[in-house]
């Protein structure tokens, strides 16, 4: 569909292909509608159209909250498309920047937009479409139209830190036939994440060319230095180095004039210990002042770029070459190599005593690619967890009244839509009440008299006991004995937990899968394929 006046594409065409997806649970059909789009679009349209259809607009928070937004689509809407992609682009970009007249801008683009055209803004900009997660979909359409291989789609997405800008890349290059995007210093790279595996048994399998590392429960941070310049992000791209400034000197005396570093940055008491994981993020967020004998510490972990070099196709054992040659190591992550799963086994159990909550088992041939890539890397902890998101929240009774205190815990299932897995008030301190209670105000949609519903943005580490099948819920389990552990703000939604994963870390699943919950299971499986 174009428009008329300036042949461009129409924002309606991104909202009829919303729709259709939506209305259709065939993989192969999506990645059609999706297909079929991107090859319409102009080079210039592709990055907005995507971001839009991942849920991951390209124009970021407005300063528009969801109330205000939920408020403009009860006025007239328009009756005939007439808006580019280019014209919603522009104009929330721009709110985005100037924030203070961005009600004005965002009510004036309502007027103009039809209501299946509103309904794809508001639901991106609030994260509550219902298309289900298109990230995987459209990276498979990306490279189909492109001629690239889903390997050089994935480097793309990684270097240039997001699926919309590597998507808008990839394809108005491969119409100029230039090469595809390449590592680029203060851009940030999409990480490389972990799987979570049960024990050290499980992640070494009889292998030993590994390398095991503390697992430090810090704020995940991406050092970029060039000359005096330095930066740090974090794992979502945000720049997070004014919150660091206590850190530029020691990356400074890095012996290298250019380098891209991955690491974790951990507030630690007078005796060097941990702080739990929300003093950490606080400390780097606020960027205020620490007490007395505190300080922020850095451990760096790899190495993706060095003197002009790009190493994240190297092998993991090359690159902590680069790292240690260029780094001091006080600045070095813990490791070891071991020769034993005994070996292993003490490695694990110092890092525990250093209040650590476990370790990383890496597989020393492992380039570097985002998102989490097998065995590659591989999370062992001493607790069971999972990564959830918050889809709801009940007000508190007694001592919490006043306090969103009872949490809706949502899940991924394998189209990418949150689904509740269960509720827990308990492990909660007064300071996290405090916390939580702003936070989900912030990000409200729906209130009720009891409830609070928000946008699945804000992800919550939990402890449980088990996976227990429950009609209750849409995904059809629930965790047992859930407990708050800490949040994690620092995490998208994207990285959750997904309801298979949830299921196979059971240990007795396979026991489980003989009885008669194996019918509950293959309604998901069935329900999911």
């Amino acid at each position: 569909m174009l428009s008329p006046i300036d042949s461009e594409t129409l924002f309606a065409e991104l909202a009829v292909a919303s729709a259709r997806v939506s209305a259709t649970r065939s993989r192969l059909e999506k990645k059609k509608i999706i297909g079929d789009l991107l090859a319409a679009l102009r080079p210039h349209e592709i990055g907005g159209a995507v971001g839009w259809l991942v849920a991951e607009p390209k124009c970021g928070p407005i300063g528009v909250g969801p109330a205000q937004l939920w408020e403009l689509t009860r006025t007239p809407s328009a009756a005939t498309p007439s808006v580019t992609i280019a014209e919603v682009e522009r104009t929330l970009a721009e709110a985005a920047e100037v924030r203070k007249d961005a009600f004005a801008r965002v009510r004036a683009l309502f007027a103009k937009l039809t209501e299946p055209e509103r309904s794809l803004i508001v639901g991106g900009l609030t994260g509550t479409l219902r298309q289900g997660s298109l990230a995987g979909l459209m990276l498979l359409a990306v490279a189909i139209v492109s001629g690239r291989t889903e390997a050089e789609v994935r480097q793309a997405v990684m270097v240039m830190g997001s699926i919309g800008r590597a998507a808008e890349a990839l394809l108005e290059q491969d119409r100029k036939g230039q090469p595809a995007p390449k590592l680029e210093l203060f851009r940030p790279l999409a990480p490389m994440l972990a799987n979570s595996v049960e024990s050290l048994e499980a992640a070494l399998e009889g292998s030993l060319d590994a390398q095991i590392e503390w697992k430090i429960d810090g704020v995940r941070a991406q050092a970029h230095k060039e000359g005096g310049r330095i930066a740090l992000y974090s794992r979502q791209g945000n720049d997070m180095t004014r919150g660091c400034s206590g850190l530029l000197d020691e990356i400074g005396s890095i012996r290298a004039r250019s380098a891209v570093l991955d690491g974790e940055v951990v507030l630690v008491g007078p005796d060097g210990a941990p702080r739990p994981f929300q003093d950490s993020f606080s400390a780097v967020a606020s960027g205020i002042s620490l007490r007395a004998g505190a300080r922020l510490r850095v451990f760096l972990f790899d190495c993706m770029h060095c003197d002009g070099r790009d190493l994240i196709d190297e092998p993991l054992a090359r690159r902590l070459e680069a790292l240690r040659a260029i780094a001091p190591a006080a600045m070095w992550t813990p490791y070891a190599l071991p020769k034993s799963v005994e070996e292993a086994r003490s490695f694990y159990a110092a890092a525990i005593s250093k209040g650590h909550e476990g370790v990383m088992v890496k597989d020393l041939a492992s380039p570097y690619r985002f998102g989490s890539r097998g065995r590659a890397w591989q999370k062992v902890k001493e607790h069971h967890t999972a990564d959830l998101v918050i889809l709801a929240a009940e007000w508190g009774s007694g001592r919490r009244k006043g306090l969103l205190s009872n949490l809706h815990l949502g899940a991924r299932d394998r189209e990418g839509s949150f689904v509740m897995v269960g509720k827990t008030f308990k492990g909660l301190t007064d300071d996290m009440l405090r916390w939580q209670t702003a936070r989900l105000n912030e990000l409200a949609t729906e209130r009720t008299e009891w409830v609070v519903h928000v946008r699945p943005e804000l992800v919550v580490e939990i402890r449980y006991n088990e996976v227990q099948r429950s009609p209750r819920y849409e995904g059809g389990v629930a965790l047992r004995f859930a407990r708050v552990v800490r949040h994690r703000p620092d995490k998208s939604p994207l990285e959750i937990e997904t309801i298979d994963a949830l299921v196979a870390h059971q240990a007795d699943f396979a026991e489980v899968a003989r009885s008669e919950q194996l019918s509950l299971f293959e309604k998901l499986s069935l329900r999911h394929g």
